[in-house]
């Protein structure tokens, strides 16, 4: 996984610890030592460079007479549509979950339906179909760990395996919003239901709003890491936002994709996603899949219970889209030798990439606190599915030393860092 020695590789991590240590300034303080061009394993943005991936790039539309999507804040009202709590009582108006959201898709409202969730542990899927209105799920307290989504679910359990977990009682039935969404999975003729049905939340909901609350794949370390994926949340639709939202789980913690993400001409449509103030924590591809998602003061956690290595984005940006994952006033931390990510080549077998009709990942990080844990020689790693080494592009310099490149050469990856601070964001010359 390292092109540097096992030795060499402490010596730098030592030396970055004793560096740290040595002042007493945090790394949020601390001005970022990261310059342009970086290396071929770590290429840094210059500020020039930087001024492209900013939130309105990423939210942008397809069609150019519309402008770009700009979220605002989470709206709560006083009076939600719909009231859910576990043990029923006073202004509760369903015990599940799912029965709420089924309510709201049911009256065919053009209007957003609100769903105020109460304390407690949900156990179970929660599946929200597209409609004609978009829906709001959230916790009644500030505290996202009082309102907890939990299911464990593994992608490697057989169909019928998967349909006796999800389906013990019948909530999902010929007639109701989301039977479509739950056949879809159980209909499956493979020996494994797969990444897509392997999700405790799905939804298809254009619009969709979570805030403070905790969606959880607790299949935790029962399995071991080989491609065993456990997703919390999955997210098909365009313009959707999270705030205070903690999503817990293994790999790929969380799916943004579209109802296929094999099928090019579905995914030819680029959903859009706002992550705020919130947690993200597992292993392996923790952010994975293809959409354009921004993350703003959002705590990235790896663990490494399960594996030694770890990486935290596996975008699968198709080539002719410029734009994939960004994160910015982040913070990142890590346990043992992780990894910032690795493209998700989707499309090809091993050494099956071809540059310009392959996905080519994009994300950027800036203006973030890398912490310990990652590998300093080498954050990025080769690609998922055709294995592709990971290759910078630190270009050439012209008149006046400045950087010319592609930023979205199709030889290269499109992984960038931009005015990051902490240890585990040194780069180390090569």
């Amino acid at each position: 996984m390292n092109t540097f020695s096992v030795s060499r590789r402490a010596a730098v991590l030592a030396f970055a610890v004793a560096l740290s240590a040595c002042s007493s300034t945090s790394p949020d303080e601390r001005p970022s030592t990261q310059a342009a061009p970086g290396t071929q394993s770590r290429p840094i943005l210059s500020s020039d460079e930087a001024q492209n991936f900013v939130q309105a790039r990423y939210f942008s539309s397809k069609n150019k007479d519309e402008a770009p999507w700009a979220p605002s804040s989470i709206r709560i009202p006083q009076q939600p549509d719909f009231v859910v709590g576990t043990a029923g009582g006073a202004g509760v108006t369903h015990t599940s979950i799912q029965a709420a959201v089924d309510a709201a898709i049911m009256k065919h409202s053009n209007t957003r339906q609100y769903i105020a969730i109460q304390p407690g542990e949900y156990v179970g899927t929660v599946y929200i179909p597209a409609g004609s209105g978009s829906v709001t799920l959230y916790g009644t307290t500030d505290n996202a760990s009082d309102v907890k989504i939990t299911m464990p679910l593994d992608s490697e359990i057989d169909v019928n395996t998967w349909r006796r977990a999800v389906n013990p009682a019948g909530k999902y039935m010929p007639g109701k919003p989301a039977w479509y969404m739950f056949d879809s999975c159980q209909s499956k003729r493979s020996a494994t239901v797969g990444i897509m049905c392997s999700a405790a939340v799905w939804s298809q909901n254009n619009g969709l709003q979570l805030q403070n609350l905790t969606i959880a794949n607790t299949l935790g370390d029962s399995v071991d890491a080989g491609n065993h994926q456990a997703v919390a949340l999955r997210t098909d639709g365009d313009k959707v936002q999270l705030n205070n939202v903690h999503l817990l789980g293994r790999q790929n913690t969380f799916f943004v994709t579209n109802s296929d993400v094999q099928n090019r001409l579905l995914n030819d449509r680029q959903p859009r996603t706002f992550v705020t103030n919130s947690y993200i924590e597992g292993d392996v591809d923790v952010v994975a899949g293809r959409g354009a998602v921004v993350f703003e003061n959002t705590d990235f956690r790896l663990v490494n219970s399960r594996t030694k290595e770890g990486s935290v984005f596996a975008p699968a940006t198709l080539p002719n889209i410029y734009y994939g994952f960004l994160a910015i006033n982040s913070r990142f931390t890590a346990a043992g030798d992780a990894q910032l990510g690795r493209a998700w080549d989707v499309e090809a077998t091993e050494n099956g990439y071809t540059a310009g009709q392959t996905s080519n990942g994009q994300v950027v990080i800036r203006d973030s606190v890398i912490n310990e844990g990652f590998n300093i020689a080498k954050p990025w790693g080769d690609a998922a599915s055709s294995k592709r080494p990971f290759t910078g592009n630190t270009g050439t310099k012209g008149e006046k030393d400045a950087i010319q490149r592609d930023l979205n050469d199709a030889n290269a990856n499109r992984m960038w860092e931009f005015n990051n601070r902490g240890v585990g964001s040194q780069v180390v010359a090569e």
